[in-house]
């Protein structure tokens, strides 16, 4: 039979790249083949077809804090970066702690987005969980004070994760003990680092990991390797930033760099390789843009946070394309992984998958340049770092970026 749409490409097979033909009908996977018919054909023989990326981390700071980015353009940096799927987060104005503030923010948001998008609920309040899980695909457990959120929980940890309604959810958890923190002035990275330290990580991690309930713990933005081996132990899922890979406390870029939990020395980011050289981590973006003014103040009245959900995958492909990491790796912990954790049917170019697919020259690496970026925001931590963009990306079978331009506009669909 004739499919609706049959795009010719590569694609990774057990780690190989392999000429194919992609079948798509309503939007979904019907075939993976060496030869297919297809009523409308798309050629992308000489590109590299990656599964849409899904990143289950960001902020698009809508509503409330929409001179740092809003939901349409930070979707538009999603798609031109690769990214087909989002999970916002609930520090928002106002936090989204209840239902009535979930329904709010879905209501200013559902249709402004260029890809698919689920969004989480806050956990401080018991109370509050029951009315949000029928929207809420997550919820997100602040145990320290962050930007757009003070770390306040009013239930206690083992009651607050024991909540029936709960049962089965994925809890993504901010892990930083704020009683390990220094009392020191916080005026440039490495001070920064000495302040919301190391082992501020390991005692936050120390004490959820204890807590025995029937939920997916998912940690958040792991800074380091022993941090990652007690995740593992427990058999929790977990995620590493780009930012905390490739950064570090000597970076020459100021407040840019300034985010929670803090960039570490060189020698304990690149011991997070070992993991990612594994590819059973999840690489989460942890988007959270700032204007160029907020960042420009004195360091230790700057906001933290950076943006990153653009770059997220071309900065992985880059690595790739360097033989320091494997490209299937690329795609199981951009793509594949995050979105099993909540049970999306994307991630994978297999049958019954959403047709989310984008397409790369994986020899075609350049620098980055923030003024060829999307974010409102305007400026990126990784200027001059190698990156793979790429040259075109589809969204349940439309194509929404092509030709270097959004082709599509709002296409993007709400999931629970």
């Amino acid at each position: 039979m004739a499919h609706e749409i049959v795009v010719k490409t590569k694609i990774l097979q057990s780690g190989t790249e392999r000429a194919m033909c992609i079948g798509i009908d309503n939007g979904k996977i019907n075939a993976v083949e060496k030869y297919l018919d297809g009523e409308r054909e798309l050629h992308f023989e000489d590109y590299l077809a990656l599964p849409g990326g899904v990143d289950i981390h960001t902020h698009m700071r809508e509503p409330g804090m929409t001179q740092k980015e809003d939901f349409y353009t930070g979707t538009k940096a999603a798609a031109f970066g690769g990214t087909t799927t989002i999970l916002d987060m609930p520090n928002t104005i106002p936090s989204v702690k209840n239902e009535l503030a979930l329904r709010d923010k879905l209501d200013i948001i559902k249709n402004k987005a260029n890809v698919d998008f689920g969004l989480f609920g806050q956990l401080s309040d018991i109370d509050n969980i029951s009315g949000m899980t029928n929207l809420a695909i997550g919820f997100k457990l602040y145990m320290s004070e962050t930007t757009g959120a003070s770390g306040t929980i009013k239930t206690p940890l083992e009651h607050l994760l024991n909540s029936d309604a709960l049962a089965g959810k994925v809890v993504t958890v901010h892990a930083e003990d704020p009683r390990m923190f220094a009392d020191d002035t916080c005026d440039n990275l490495h001070r920064h680092n000495l302040i919301r330290n190391m082992k501020a990580e390991f005692m936050a991690l120390r004490r959820i990991l204890a807590v025995d309930a029937p939920v997916k713990l998912n940690l958040a933005h792991l800074t380091t390797a022993e941090s990652i081996d007690q995740v593992k132990a427990k058999r929790a899922s977990f995620e590493i930033t780009p930012h905390h890979l490739l950064l570090h406390d000597a970076s020459k870029i100021d407040a840019m760099g300034k985010v929670n939990p803090p960039l570490r020395k060189k020698a304990i980011s690149e011991r997070l390789f070992k993991t990612l050289k594994t590819g059973r981590a999840i690489i989460a973006s942890d988007h959270a843009p700032h204007t160029l003014e907020e960042k420009s103040v004195d360091f230790k009245d700057a906001p933290s946070g950076l943006p990153g959900v653009e770059t997220r995958l071309p900065l992985m492909l880059a690595l790739a394309n360097k033989g320091i990491i494997r490209y299937i790796h690329v795609q199981d912990m951009c793509c594949t992984l995050p979105a099993e954790l909540f049970g999306l049917k994307k991630g994978k170019i297999e049958t019954g998958y959403d047709a989310d697919l984008a397409f790369y020259d994986a020899n075609n690496m350049v620098k980055i340049e923030a003024e060829n970026l999307h974010s409102k925001c305007g400026w990126t931590p990784f200027e001059g770092h190698h990156a793979i963009f790429p040259k075109g990306v589809m969204l349940r079978g439309q194509m929404i970026i092509r030709g270097g331009e959004l082709a599509i506009e709002k296409s993007g669909k709400f999931l629970k």
